[in-house]
């Protein structure tokens, strides 16, 4: 009798322990659900709320940013976008906004912790044109890299205009 109650109590401890397992396997799937839901998959960059540079999920990315030389632009903010297209911006503080460029010298990141760490602006250094990669940094490495944002800064058109003052004046 004794070892009936001792087979039944561990039946019964066993499936408490089969019960939980499973409450928490399933919770888990949940936050992975949470977390998949944030995996980043496209971007989107808005100027004064106006989208000027799109890659949807599995799309090619479209826009670009034509400068002056010297010129700044006005804020960019980035939008990750998810597999649905939802815009986010990652909330932990693990992660950051890098950018990377093809040609250095051509165009400047800028960025200033009163703007946020998802805004920035581009500083159109010299004549020329370059290739820009947004990237999501997740502490030393990148989990996401946008396709090729072609950036084209033109000379100064008031240089060119001051010249042709100038030979007009002789």
């Amino acid at each position: 009798m004794k070892k009936l109650s001792i087979y039944a109590a561990k039946a019964v401890l066993y499936t408490l322990l089969l019960t939980t397992t499973f409450i928490a396997c399933s919770n888990s799937t949940s936050s992975d659900d949470d977390h998949d839901h944030s995996s980043p998959e496209g971007i989107r960059l808005k100027v004064s709320g106006t989208t000027v540079v799109e890659q949807l999920p599995d799309e090619t990315l479209t826009g670009s940013f034509e400068l002056d030389e010297g010129d700044e632009t006005s804020l960019i903010t980035v939008y990750f976008l998810d597999h649905d297209g939802d815009e986010f911006q990652p909330e932990d503080d693990e992660y950051s906004l890098n950018v990377a460029f093809d040609d250095e010298g051509i165009v400047e990141f800028e960025q200033h912790a009163e703007d946020g760490k998802w805004s920035f602006h581009l500083h159109a250094e010299a004549e020329g044109m370059t290739d820009m990669t947004i990237q999501l940094f997740h502490n030393d490495h990148s989990d996401f890299d946008s396709q090729k944002i072609h950036v084209h800064v033109h000379e100064h058109e008031g240089d060119d205009h001051d010249d042709e003052d100038e030979d007009h004046d002789h």
